[in-house]
């Protein structure tokens, strides 16, 4: 891997140093996993077309969220100042003067102006002289130009040798890039499938459990109530055989009535009993006791 940042990492170093616009959101795709089929093709240029045809964004207004142009500095050229303003403010150029090119006489109402003769002999010097210099350039070309050309072309192949190599470097390391790219995505679709095999399993087994405990719920509600039911049938079977022995109980006081009678006076007889033996036995012990003494001597 080359130390050159890739799509995700480019976003946030671009974010930090400031050359990311603002406002701008980055498209996160994974070109060479995505799978781009021409359904879902048509639904994105609709919707790309519906979004251009709803935005009142024209080309020009881009411009507009660029950092603004700084001033030109010219150092002084007052040329090159008045034809950037004339370019800037849209004005066409203006035509070549060539008469300073033709050798014209003074016209006829200055046939006798020795100023406008002067400049037409001035004018004609001037010609003869850039013809002179035409014609020195002309033996220079013939004398060297052809080993001037050969430099020049020398030259040229070399520079076009050196960008050419230059681009050739370009193109490699673009190469280079989108097959790291490419690497990295099909590595991160590697890994995105298994995450997503894991969460359909996971949502698969969160299914069966839902549809389990709903199971065990529905026949908790059933047992619950064949519980009450048992219950409510319990309570009023033991309400019939509380009726039914109250019934035999009333049945069974109207005879017993004579027996409870005689079986109370019967114990209030063998109480009375029990208590006079008892008081007759606490009379005889003084006599017991001379009897006793009695018998030891």
């Amino acid at each position: 891997m080359s130390g050159q940042p890739l799509a995700l990492e480019y976003h946030g170093k671009a974010q930090a140093e400031g050359h990311w616009r603002r406002g701008q959101e980055l498209i996160d795709a994974l070109a060479y996993i995505d799978p781009l089929t021409p359904d879902v093709k048509q639904q994105v240029d609709k919707l790309i077309e519906e979004e251009m045809r709803r935005s009142t964004k024209r080309p020009a207004d881009y411009v507009k969220e660029l950092p603004p142009v700084p001033p030109a500095r010219f150092g002084g050229h007052t040329m090159l100042q008045q034809e950037y303003e004339r370019v800037r403010a849209t004005q066409p150029m203006p035509p070549l003067d060539v008469t300073r090119f033709r050798l014209d006489p003074p016209p006829q109402n200055k046939a006798n102006d020795y100023s406008a003769w002067l400049a037409a002999s001035n004018n004609a010097h001037a010609q003869l002289e850039h013809q002179l210099g035409r014609i020195a350039n002309l033996e220079l070309l013939l004398r060297f130009g052809a080993n001037a050309w050969r430099a020049q072309v020398a030259f040229d192949e070399g520079l076009l040798k050196q960008l050419e190599a230059t681009l050739q470097g370009l193109r490699k390391s673009i190469d280079q890039l989108n097959r790291e790219r490419k690497l990295q995505q099909q590595a991160a679709g590697a890994e995105l499938r298994v995450l997503e095999d894991q969460y359909y399993s996971a949502l698969r087994k969160n299914l069966e459990i839902s549809a389990a405990c709903q199971a065990i719920e529905e026949e908790m509600a059933l047992l619950q109530a064949k519980i009450g039911r048992i219950e409510k049938q319990q309570q009023q079977l033991g309400e019939q055989q509380g009726g039914q022995e109250a019934q035999e109980q009333q049945q069974e006081g109207g005879g017993g009535g004579e027996e409870a009678a005689a079986a109370e006076g019967a114990v209030a007889n063998g109480v009375e009993g029990q208590q006079s033996g008892e008081q007759q036995s606490g009379e005889q012990q003084p006599g017991g006791e001379e009897a006793a003494a009695d018998m030891e001597q």
